[in-house]
């Protein structure tokens, strides 16, 4: 029987462990936070947004993006549905093809995943963070205790409160492995806006660029699903950048001609307003107040406005604009690009091409996904695919 460690108790190290027990295999887990999948808890607002339906390479982005082939083709949607199924979770498909467990709980898949590795007899060391392995004569050490095959599951810095650490990548780095240097991906956006007070908490559903969804106004800047969506990119060009102009359409249901011919008919109904009671109806009352500051009319009444500043409100509304400044960083990212370059990786095993019998899992590497549970399928897919595929 070999002695295998799973640094990080994480979504990749929990199912590997699993699989690997079944296979005999005498599996002990590292753990530094004092409980199993703390970050897993928090996934998905707490409701754990397992896979999706949908999942495609479109979805992951790498600077070796074949990387992935061997995991989408041998982990599929079917076969995380399956394998969950096997521990007692079924699964709860929503409108957008995201998958959760049927309870909306993170914590029935922790408490499920956590109750079958210690079903198995693996070994669980919590509070312990792993900053030092050494082999010597093809055997690690762990604190002078003596492993076959050691697996680097300990994840990224991203939300470091709910245990990110970077310690994965000293370790990976310190066995001679390429870093590809990691950046906060899935964050909110901060902008420079003065008058962000006025629109702070508004949600809408808005549209930049060919990205739509919910987005939420906030003090610093701009969050929502539809803002994770596009902040990959975003944070990417801001390490080169000083700032990121983004042209906010708040109104993507209209037209520019349909908004323009509503807003002139509207104004049968001005009276006395003041623009901004005018607009509201329309439009949420925060927004309006902000769109009446950002144009400064020389009028307060709506009946008073001319062809010209209906076009203007038109314009502003299809195309609010920010200046992004900065993300809220790895403190609240919830996943990071970059990682161990994959080159250096089987891609089928996920063994180190450097160092034999090292394996490297999930978020530690250079794969990074969209928001919808894409970053999830990988990291369960990547620990699955190493113990069906280990031999002993």
């Amino acid at each position: 029987m070999q002695n295998i460690a799973i640094i990080g108790a994480g979504a990749s190290g929990l199912i590997c462990a699993i699989e690997l027990a079944k296979k005999n295999f005498a599996v002990t887990i590292f753990e530094k936070n004092q409980k199993v999948g703390k970050k897993l808890l928090a996934t998905g607002n707490g409701k754990c947004n397992i896979s999706n339906k949908n999942i495609s390479k479109n979805n992951y982005h790498s600077l070796n993006p074949h990387f992935i082939d061997y995991t989408l083709n041998n982990f599929t949607f079917e076969t995380s549905k399956k394998f969950f199924e096997t521990i007692g979770i079924e699964f709860y498909i929503n409108e957008k093809n995201k998958a959760f467990p049927h309870s909306l709980s993170a914590a029935s898949v922790v408490e499920l995943l956590e109750y079958e590795v210690r079903n198995l007899n693996c070994n669980i060391i919590l509070d312990y963070e792993v900053t030092e392995i050494v082999k010597q004569n093809n055997i690690f050490l762990i604190d002078n205790k003596k492993y076959d095959k050691v697996i680097l599951a300990n994840g990224s810095f991203a939300m470091p409160k709910l245990g990110g650490t970077q310690s994965g990548y000293s370790l990976a780095s310190n066995f001679r492995h390429t870093i590809i240097e990691p950046f906060d991906s899935l964050v909110q956006l901060v902008c420079d806006d003065k008058n962000l007070d006025i629109i702070n908490g508004l949600k809408i559903n808005a549209k930049i660029n060919n990205f739509q969804g919910d987005l939420l106004f906030t003090k610093y800047g701009l969050s929502g699903s539809m803002i994770l969506d596009i902040s990959r990119k975003i944070s990417y060009n801001l390490q080169y950048e000083n700032n990121i102009k983004v042209s906010i359409d708040t109104m993507p249901n209209f037209t520019k001609d349909k908004l323009s011919a509503l807003l002139k008919k509207r104004l049968s109904i001005a009276k006395n307003k003041t623009i901004q009671m005018w607009l509201d109806g329309l439009i949420h009352i925060k927004l309006a107040k902000f769109i009446v500051k950002k144009l400064k009319f020389s009028t307060v009444y709506a009946k008073d406005l001319t062809k010209k500043d209906i076009l203007k409100i038109t314009f502003l509304l299809k195309n609010l604009p920010f200046s992004i400044v900065d993300t809220k960083g790895f403190e609240y990212c919830e996943v990071c690009a970059g990682g161990v370059d994959t080159t250096q990786i089987n891609s089928k095993t996920f063994e180190s091409n450097i160092v034999d019998n090292l394996y490297i899992l999930g978020e530690l590497l250079d794969i990074d996904g969209d928001c919808g549970g894409y970053n999830l399928h990988f990291a369960f897919g990547s620990g699955y695919l190493c113990a069906k595929n280990m031999k002993g």
